[in-house]
């Protein structure tokens, strides 16, 4: 992670997201930082020290088991609040966010404006609507298949430009499966003449 100084693109971001007018709260104080590509971006600080606004880039959350072994939860690729809960006070949260390609954040750290924004109902209107959308994400994509097969089928049909799949890691993000139980599904529908491969990584609807 780094800082960028570059007052006029901070700008640019806040402006675009009308981020200011999420907030009653006046003159906080915003940066941009920068993640590259598997850079974690809530293992940086403090649990719940910012909130982080992302402006450009993707994102996968991971749910973390217990014995240390992560899955993918959700796929972000558009203008999202993380750090959200932990604000609600859930700093013990099982998560772990990873940039999949380069992230700007607009950040706000939250020492010296906490107080207020716990009393900004604006903000925390927009916080309660951030929560349930990713909850109702996460619950409508699990409810919609009741298996990997019937998701990957629709991911090909309607993600996949002419049916053709292209990067078997990027479709393991989508779909938030492990590299190796997509391959395992890829080799399944391959032997069932369901699909076929035309080239490294690349699969397409037969």
């Amino acid at each position: 992670m780094k800082e960028i100084n570059d007052p006029t693109l901070l700008r640019r971001y806040i402006e675009q997201h009308q981020i200011e007018k999420i907030f009653d709260t006046k003159q906080l104080s915003f940066r941009l930082c920068q993640y590259e590509r598997g850079e974690i971006l809530n293992y940086i600080r403090e649990t719940g020290s910012c909130l982080q606004f992302i402006v450009s880039g993707a994102v996968q959350i991971y749910a973390v088991r217990n014995d240390g072994s992560r899955y993918p939860l959700c796929y972000l690729d558009a203008f999202t609040l993380l750090g959200d809960m932990e604000f609600c006070g859930e700093n013990e949260l099982p998560f772990l966010v990873e940039a999949v390609k380069k992230v700007h954040c607009v950040e706000l750290p939250l020492f010296g404006c906490r107080t207020a924004l716990l009393n900004d109902n604006r903000f925390l209107r927009y916080l309660l609507r951030s929560v349930a959308h990713k909850l109702a994400m996460v619950s409508q994509e699990n409810a919609v298949y009741s298996t990997l097969e019937e998701k990957f089928l629709h991911y090909l049909q309607q993600d996949c430009q002419g049916g053709l799949m292209c990067g078997v890691e990027h479709a393991a993000i989508h779909l938030r499966c492990s590299r190796r139980q997509l391959h395992r599904l890829l080799r399944s529908l391959t032997e069932r003449k369901m699909i076929e491969k035309v080239g490294k990584g690349s699969y397409r609807m037969l």
